[in-house]
């Protein structure tokens, strides 16, 4: 038997497939819908993972006028040969954000908080950068604070490596002694924000976020198999496991830790179609269904993509709003378009399941769009972002909106809505730099780390110090710059032209500095 399951099935099967059908009562007097043309064929988008040999998905689609397609492929648990159904429950990943998002507006919605109250009115431990931090900017991305998760895995630490609480999280925040950015002049996507409105509807509320969305959402809104994985040790009953590929086979990787909000929804795909259905009517509250959705500003007035929680895309000509997930192995993706009538949520249990499979779902149910003809690019030298110091990748130059502004500038625009300042640099080669200057030891309290740098072949090895299975090689791009993978390391010079420190830069952690330890 395939282990592929579907809902709606007819009668004679619904016994067979008890709790596949069990979604069509979760939306009244949807049972009762009659069945319109024939739902498009989307089982190849999901063949790869519709085994018994393999973990998998599970996608609910809402339309118009007819019965929710509810279908699972491939395993919940490899171990026990237990198959995905739609009533699986599987953990949401970022698509989490915008139920913890919805939680704070709903304080504001009652008069408890206010979208500018200044969050160290509530957070203490959060430093002072000498500028006011909005519990607004915190769900836009705008705070400019760095992503917690980025920090610690300079440590040699990264997620799912290690326990981590809500208390540590805040530890690791109150040491960072600078911002990415100042606030409200970038957006850049911060679990950090999100881990911080968790702490902020605890402070405000008296309730934990797991107890005030209980009272506030799931149990009103019938939202029955929802939950926050606030303690990864309790017991979740017909909870997929989650897995990643390795090249050869699956392994498990779970979501070991305790900090939530910025993810760590366990739900379904039935009670997410649910919750799209909420904010469709306004069932979750007039105002926190409209910011949920609406499009958030940079303070000149430059719109972003990103809402509260959501992001506002163009898709197929039509308008969606939508945010995918991922934890560990753990893949999610949820989104709606209104004019349509349309809603798809799909979960996942494979980390080598792209999210994009349900927007390639909602494909299939969308008018025909012809796209835009691709135009070729060419671009030669050697750009740097100014913001981060990261070399422009050309791939990103030919897919993302981008304009030339002179020959030794381009401007990047991405999808949130970002623009990002590309200047021409001077490239050098390995044999051009003199490696015996870098060598030594540089620590951070912000990190709680020691980096021991030595030189190499044709760069440099970074190291961290009582990691001995972290390693990388530096190459050299241009000058006192070496790229690792995923991260720029800087080095910076005294007015005498020598190294003091360094400073390194992955996505969402710009510019964290180290000093160079004295022989």
């Amino acid at each position: 038997m395939k282990p592929k399951t579907v809902s709606p099935l007819p009668a004679k099967s619904r016994r067979r497939y008890g709790l596949a059908a069990a979604i069509l009562l979760s939306f009244p007097g949807l049972a009762q819908a009659q069945a319109g043309p024939a739902a498009p064929d989307i089982d190849p988008i999901f063949a790869q993972w519709n085994s018994a040999k393999t973990p998998g998905c599970a996608i609910a689609i809402d339309r118009p006028g007819q019965p929710v397609l509810a279908l699972g492929y491939g395993m919940a648990d490899l171990e026990h040969g237990i198959r995905i159904t739609p009533d699986t429950v599987f953990e949401a990943g970022s698509v989490s954000k915008q139920f913890t998002a919805a939680a704070v507006l709903k304080l504001v919605e009652t008069g408890k908080l206010t979208l500018d109250t200044d969050v160290r009115k509530i957070i203490p431990e959060l430093p002072d950068y000498g500028q006011v931090i909005t519990v607004d900017q915190l769900m836009n991305h705008t705070s400019g604070l760095r992503d917690w998760g980025a920090v610690v895995g300079l440590a040699g630490w990264p997620r799912t490596t290690r326990v981590f609480t809500q208390n540590d999280f805040l530890g690791v925040v109150a040491k960072q002694k600078a911002l990415n950015f100042e606030p409200g002049a970038e957006s850049s996507y911060s679990n950090t924000g999100y881990n911080l409105l968790t702490e902020i509807v605890r402070r405000v509320s008296g309730q934990s976020l797991a107890d005030f969305s209980q009272e506030v959402f799931f149990r009103p809104l019938g939202m029955t198999h929802s939950q926050w994985r606030d303690d990864f040790r309790k017991i979740v009953p017909n909870r997929a496991q989650a897995y990643e590929w390795t090249g050869k086979d699956y392994h498990q990787e779970m979501p070991f830790e305790n900090t939530y909000g910025n993810g760590g929804l366990l739900t379904t795909v039935g009670d997410l179609l649910i919750w799209n259905r909420a904010l469709d009517s306004g069932a979750v509250g007039t105002l926190v269904a409209k910011k949920l959705s609406e499009r958030s500003t940079l303070r000149d007035g430059r719109p972003l993509t990103y809402g509260r929680g959501l992001f506002n895309f163009t898709f197929q000509g039509v308008a969606e709003i939508a945010h995918s997930g991922s934890t560990a192995g753990y893949r999610a993706w949820l989104g709606r378009y209104p004019t349509q009538k349309l809603s798809i949520a799909m979960l996942c249990n494979a980390g080598n399941a792209p999210t994009t499979l349900g927007r390639q779902a909602a494909a299939k149910f969308l008018p025909p769009f012809t796209p835009p003809k691709a135009v070729k690019k060419t671009l030669d030298g050697l750009f740097v972002s100014q913001a981060t110091g990261a070399p422009l990748e050309l791939e990103d130059y030919q897919s993302t909106e981008s304009r030339v502004v002179s020959k030794d500038r381009i401007e990047l625009v991405g999808r949130d809505g970002n623009i990002t300042v590309y200047l021409r640099t001077p490239p050098v080669t390995p044999a051009a730099v003199n490696l015996a200057e870098f060598p030594a030891r540089y620590a951070s309290d912000e990190v709680g780390a020691v980096y021991v740098v030595s030189a190499g072949t044709d760069g440099l090895i970074w190291r961290i110090q009582d990691r001995p299975d972290f390693m990388q090689a530096l190459k050299p791009i241009y000058r006192d710059a070496f790229q690792g993978d995923n991260a720029i390391v800087r080095f910076t010079r005294d007015d005498k032209g020598r190294i003091t420190g360094l400073t390194v830069g992955v996505e969402r952690a710009r510019k964290v500095a180290f000093t160079r330890i004295p022989n």
